[in-house]
């Protein structure tokens, strides 16, 4: 039975070089989790493997699509299922997007694929009526869908009407059926690494921080506004990205960019780490330890 090993966590632990260590001993092909990796051109602001190590160790679903595409976590289960399950080698995925750890390992609910033609319709109601009025009207078509959304939710409440247009079931009855695992047959090993002390933790945040200013993150972020032309792109809206973008719009000082980034991926980490109550671990790693590589290779391989 072929093998699929995870290695998660918070951010600025320390994954993807342990990730690297596991494969020099036990060969597999690496696949990212990383909601913001998966785009060319943001290197910097997510802390991608280096060049060198990217050409020397294939990693999947990194450099993988451009800034304006949209990725969705079915479309992240889609890739594992197409392009790595049908390999002979063991995977190894390493990251911190949580939801896509989630439906990787428990399967997705069985919604419709995005209509964009009507979601756009959808966004220009929003705008012209109000979100509480689409809310409303979500309401009256899926109640129990409703209850669980808040009504300032726009991306779910928008989803919700699309998905309700789109399907014969209602939403909240679709979200309750499961497709099965893209790893089901897998053997699974699931590792988290956390940091051990909250305090030095932020100060290692923000002076990573700090080495992605002296890296060129606000460059690569004035690359990425200028060859999207202004529009919304996702990527802009993530942990690091929308502070340099509030900088490079002097919406904020220099020092308050550093600060906010600070506090904003100190908050990721945290909802990171709640995220791992929600997982079956085989061990649980703090960053700083030595003998990770090991342990893990023992079991893995037992």
């Amino acid at each position: 039975m072929k093998k699929a090993i995870s290695i998660l966590g918070p951010t600025h632990c320390g994954k993807t070089e342990l990730a690297i260590e596991i494969n020099k001993h036990f060969l597999t092909k690496i696949i990212s989790v990383d909601s913001v990796q998966v785009y060319k051109g943001a290197n910097i602001g997510s802390s991608k493997p280096d060049r060198k190590i990217l050409d020397s160790i294939h990693h999947g679903l990194i450099d993988y699509l451009d800034p304006e595409d949209d990725f969705s976590v079915k479309d992240f289960l889609n890739e594992i299922s197409t392009k790595f399950c049908d390999c002979k080698e063991d995977l190894l995925f390493v990251g911190g997007t949580m939801m896509y750890f989630y439906s990787l390992f428990n399967g997705i609910s069985k919604l419709p694929e995005k209509n964009i033609q009507f979601r756009e319709k959808l966004e220009q109601e929003a705008k012209t009526k109000g979100l509480k009025f689409m809310h409303e009207r979500l309401q009256v078509i899926d109640p129990d869908a409703a209850r669980l959304i808040k009504d300032s939710d726009s991306q779910r409440i928008l989803r919700a009407l699309e998905v309700n247009h789109l399907s014969k079931k209602t939403f909240s009855k679709l979200k309750t059926i499961k497709e099965k695992s893209v790893i089901e047959d897998y053997q699974k090993f699931t590792f988290a690494i956390i940091p051990r002390n909250k305090k030095s933790f932020k100060n290692q945040l923000r002076e990573r921080f700090r080495k992605m200013l002296e890296l060129g993150l606000i460059e690569e972020t004035k690359t990425i506004l200028e060859r999207t032309s202004g529009k919304r792109v996702k990527v802009l809206e993530t942990v690091g990205y929308k502070q340099a973008v509030d900088f490079l719009k002097d919406k904020i000082s220099f020092e308050e960019m550093i600060e906010l980034a600070t506090n904003a991926t100190y908050q990721l980490a945290k909802r990171q780490i709640t995220w791992l109550k929600k997982f079956t671990l085989d061990e649980t790693f703090f960053s700083d330890e030595d003998d990770k590589v090991m342990k893990i290779l023992s079991i893995i391989k037992n």
